[in-house]
């Protein structure tokens, strides 16, 4: 597979879809929030078996040695990669307690991982030196997708990627957890579901919108698509406001969409620039007239941040 070949990917599972019936606006609140908690539990939970895989396509590589597993290893990073950030309308609660994206895919500082990879200690690097002494931009699918361009690998790079993938997997594999299951405490799901959940989602939605630093913003544009319109077009938030509302929200993220550019594809320059103006726009109108609609309470947070990357 190669990185142009990567698919958007359909994770409804059991997710609840949504048809007003009658006219837009005719599904309850607590319907809503209950298909949007299920959709973003679904799409998180369908990130495990993907990161997983590219940890073993690194493990692999690195047995082998050989250039088309390397290459091979390239690609399912880049997979995983793209993944993560189609999640990123998701990227509340454990994502945000956990800081999850310094530890899967914060923007990588090249010279920083060619210091780590030259330097003498530790003699190992292991997914556990990762996550307690370098920094977020040293770490994650973007270290291992430069180190694996690197090929052929030595044993301390093949360390270093495998240890970068498995810290982003365990760190998705948690996150994707504390989405779905009940332990000591209700699952995240189950939080979003039975308390002003629709006030957190709407409020995180307008914390992307808001941001315009990200080498991914085709992915982010895609899950913000789906908070809106829910994995089939028809469901979401969308369903609770009238048909010219619907109609207008549909048209500005369709111009988001087409400015982010392809899903699969790191964003470039003018994309960006672009994204910029389609973001604000339909930031504008989620904050106005959605929020007004269905009686958000508009809060900030000090973790805006760490959508970056």
């Amino acid at each position: 597979m190669t990185r142009r070949e990567i698919r958007r990917p359909i994770a409804i599972g059991v997710t609840v879809l949504l048809i007003a019936a009658g006219c837009a606006g005719g599904v309850s609140r607590e319907e809503t929030t209950a298909a949007i908690a299920q959709l973003g539990a679904d799409d998180m939970a369908a990130l495990v078996p993907v990161s997983r895989e590219a940890t073993d396509a690194v493990t692999d590589a690195c047995a082998s040695g050989q250039p088309g597993d390397v290459e091979a290893a390239a690609d399912q990073v880049a997979v995983a990669q793209t993944r993560w950030h189609e999640t990123e309308a998701w990227w509340m609660g454990p994502a945000t307690d956990l800081r999850a994206n310094a530890l899967v895919d914060w923007p990588v500082n090249t010279d920083d991982v060619d210091e780590l990879l030259a330097a003498a200690e530790p003699v190992t690097i292991d997914a556990d030196y990762l996550a307690e002494f370098v920094g977020a931009d040293t770490r994650g699918y973007g270290a291992a997708a430069y180190l694996l361009d690197g090929a052929p690998l030595d044993d301390r790079a093949c360390d270093y990627a495998t240890a970068a993938t498995e810290l982003a997997a365990s760190t998705i594999d948690e996150v994707a957890s504390a989405w779905t299951e009940s332990t000591d405490a209700a699952s995240f799901r189950e939080q979003l579901t039975a308390t002003g959940g629709l006030d957190a989602v709407v409020n995180h939605l307008l914390t992307l919108l808001s941001s315009r630093e990200s080498a991914h913003l085709g992915a982010r544009s895609a899950s913000i698509e789906r908070v809106l319109f829910g994995a089939d077009g028809d469901s979401g938030l969308a369903v609770m406001v009238d048909d010219d509302l619907a109609a207008r929200l549909r048209v500005e993220a369709d111009r988001m969409v087409a400015v982010a550019g392809p899903v699969e594809q790191p964003s470039v320059e003018q994309q960006s620039a672009g994204f910029e103006e389609a973001a604000e726009a339909l930031r504008a109108t989620v904050a106005t007239e959605v929020v007004a609609k269905l009686g958000i309470k508009v809060t900030f947070s000090d973790a805006d941040g760490d959508s970056a990357g």
